[in-house]
Parts: structure tokens; sequence; C-alpha cells
């Protein structure tokens, strides 16, 4: 499995979400079936770059909803419109739909008004929306994270000690540390998994 499917979608819904930089000088607008997967093509230290405590997701019953309202968002914002932060990688797309963050109140206040209309609580902070993915995956993920450990350790094992980086590395500490940030639990019934996993995440690299 690759690391990407512990993320997957599990929702027939669409979402509009507003991802408001931790720096406070932009935040970015759009749509998406599993904002989660998206917001992790930005960057997968998303919990680092996004302020998630700031940032909202709506959930729409239908991409034509979550389209029309992303349309409406990016025309109301059109002036605060600003260059796609350096650091998002070509392939993940998004360069546009980024604002400047003093419009951030405006677009959070069109959301507010669609959730207060419908009465059905479908918008969530980022931080609260990502938690319940990574909880609903978390079976998923340990098996995950078990097999890349086992990687990991195979990696330097045939590399004889040195210090190189491993590919395998990388997203390990990447999620883990998503999970800490977010303060899922992990393991809870196997902590000699935990300790593996966690033992190799600390491997220089």
């Amino acid at each position: 499995m690759d690391h990407r499917d512990v993320i997957s979608g599990h929702s027939l819904a669409w979402f509009v979400y507003l991802f408001a930089l931790t720096d406070c000088s932009a935040f970015k607008v759009g749509f998406s079936n599993n904002p989660l997967q998206r917001i992790h093509t930005f960057s997968p230290r998303y919990f680092e770059r996004f302020d998630l405590h700031q940032s909202l997701v709506l959930r729409l019953d239908s991409i034509d909803a979550a389209r029309a309202l992303e349309a409406e968002l990016k025309q109301v914002l059109a002036q605060a419109c600003i260059d796609c932060p350096s650091w998002v990688p070509r392939e993940a797309g998004g360069f546009t739909e980024w604002f400047g963050a003093p419009q951030f109140g405006l677009a959070e206040e069109r959301l507010r008004s669609i959730d207060a209309l419908d009465g059905n609580l479908r918008l969530a902070t980022a931080a609260d929306f990502i938690r319940n993915e990574l909880i609903h995956s978390s079976a998923a993920f340990e098996q995950w994270a078990c097999r890349q450990a086992q990687l990991v350790c195979d990696a330097f094992a045939y590399a004889s000690g040195t210090r190189q980086p491993f590919e395998a590395l990388r997203p390990l500490r990447d999620w883990l540390d998503a999970c800490r940030y977010l303060g899922i639990p992990l393991f809870a019934d196997d902590p000699h998994a935990r300790e593996f996993v966690m033992q190799t995440s600390r491997l220089p690299a």
C-alpha cells in the first residue's frame, strides 16, 4: 500500500476549504472530495505549513454546489489574489486561488452563513476534520507504519550503517508527527509495535 492510500477518502460528499497559512500571510480557497489528501499534496508537513485550527472545511452535498461556492468566493476575493507560496510543489497544482490573509474573515463569514442556514453543523476546523479522518483510518495506518518501519530497517541494513537518507523514513516521520500534533493515540493494543515504529522513526538519515 502506498503511504497515500491510508488517507483515501471514504465520503461521497464534497467540501469547500479555506486553508490558512501559519505565517498569517495568505490562505487557499478550493474544493475537494478529500480535503486531507488535498492539503497533503501541498506539503507533507501540512500541520506545520497551515494553521489547522483556523482553517475551515465545509461539507456540501454535490460537486456542483462545491464548485459554485468556490466560484463565488473567488469572485468576492478577486482583488486580494496573491501568488502561490514558493514551497508548493509543481505536481500539486493549486497555484491559483491564494488570497491575502486580511480577507480570510470575509471568506469565513460566507461559509458560516451557509452553515447557519443549513443547520446541520457541516462546518469544521481543518484540525477537527483531519483528526477524525486519521482516527477513522488509524488501523490501516498502523499496518502501513509497521511495514514502512521494516523497509527503513532493511534499508539501513543493506546500506551497511551509512547515514544516507531513505525514502521510506521521511513519510513515516511526517505521518507520525501529524498524528502526534493532532493528539491521535497509536498502537494502543500493541506496545511492542509502537516501540518498534517509534524507535525506527528516530534513526538518523
